[in-house]
């Protein structure tokens, strides 16, 4: 594992489901979500994770939407890192019944190929889902079929591009994964890993958070790696105060947790980065900027 002085803060200031009738606060359309990335970028976040919103304000993939939040964040004059969610939108055609007789009907499945199109607009990286997942925290069932040959695909289109992947591993059999694409030369050195904690209430087979899980994925980090972590409602702060002490990197924003403290909802996802960069700095890490970010990650610099 590679160990850094600088702290890498990646904010996600917007997820596929939560609206403003929950958090008032929470952006849905690219200005928005714009203005809260420039916000957060103030308070030292380098890179962006992001999820785009129709009309409507249902997930999609449309890649003119990711184009047009890009273009809102650059006329900011901002520089900050810009990561594009591979996850599939919420809205028509991306869910699929199955046709498999004897299915319940409450079964879908998530059109998982429709979350590669996050990447035509050729963001500098792209998450990579690994596993198979069951979302179980929305009306019916959800199978989300990240399976091998799907990761291998999008793996190999973000190495065609030229695009950063992060992969997100929910489990140790995720670390399996990521070993595999290592050995098959799917995965750029310095290899940037993410470990996705706190799930367990919405999504099946993952990992809850205590610092003995946290430490056996270090533990099963490959040389020549980064690793960044989050952590889902009440166990965001604890996760990401124990990445920055194991020598890792953190993720905080609205698509993890919509609250300041115990039933606060938070202001704005500046309000939370600057919270995690403050723990940071009272931990002996700096907080490294976009351009320092990219340089750690193996992004080519940004053109001017």
């Amino acid at each position: 594992m590679i160990k850094t002085e600088k702290l890498v803060i990646c904010v996600c200031p917007t997820g596929s489901w939560l609206m403003k009738d929950f958090n008032p606060n929470v952006p849905i359309q690219p200005e928005e979500i714009a203005e809260e990335v420039y916000r957060s970028w103030n308070e030292g976040a380098s890179i962006v994770h992001i999820h785009a919103r129709d009309k409507e304000g249902n997930a999609t993939t449309n890649p003119d939407v990711f184009r047009e939040i890009d273009r809102h964040i650059r006329e900011r004059g901002c520089n900050i890192v810009l990561q594009h969610s591979c996850s599939p939108g919420r809205g028509p055609g991306q869910v699929m019944k199955s046709e498999l007789k004897d299915v319940p009907e409450n079964l879908l499945f998530a059109a998982v190929d429709k979350g590669l199109e996050a990447l035509e607009s050729n963001p500098e990286m792209g998450s990579l889902d690994i596993g198979v997942s069951v979302l179980t925290g929305t009306p019916g069932e959800r199978i989300f079929l990240w399976t091998r040959s799907f990761v291998e695909k999008a793996a190999k289109m973000m190495l065609e591009k030229g695009i950063k992947p992060e992969p997100e591993v929910y489990h140790v059999g995720g670390m399996v994964e990521v070993d595999d694409l290592i050995r098959k030369g799917l995965l750029p050195k310095p290899y940037w890993i993410s470990f996705c904690l706190g799930m367990e209430r919405t999504i099946q087979e993952v990992t809850p958070f205590t610092p003995k899980n946290l430490m056996h994925l270090v533990d099963l980090l490959p040389e020549d790696s980064l690793f960044t972590a989050l952590g889902i409602g009440p166990v965001e702060t604890p996760v990401v105060t124990q990445s920055i002490l194991l020598g890792g990197h953190v993720r905080v924003g609205f698509e993890d947790n919509p609250y300041f403290s115990k039933g606060v909802l938070a202001k704005s996802n500046a309000e939370l980065v600057a919270r995690v960069a403050r723990i940071g700095r009272d931990l002996g890490r700096e907080i490294a900027n976009p351009d320092e970010a990219r340089e750690l990650l193996g992004i080519p610099k940004l053109k001017k």
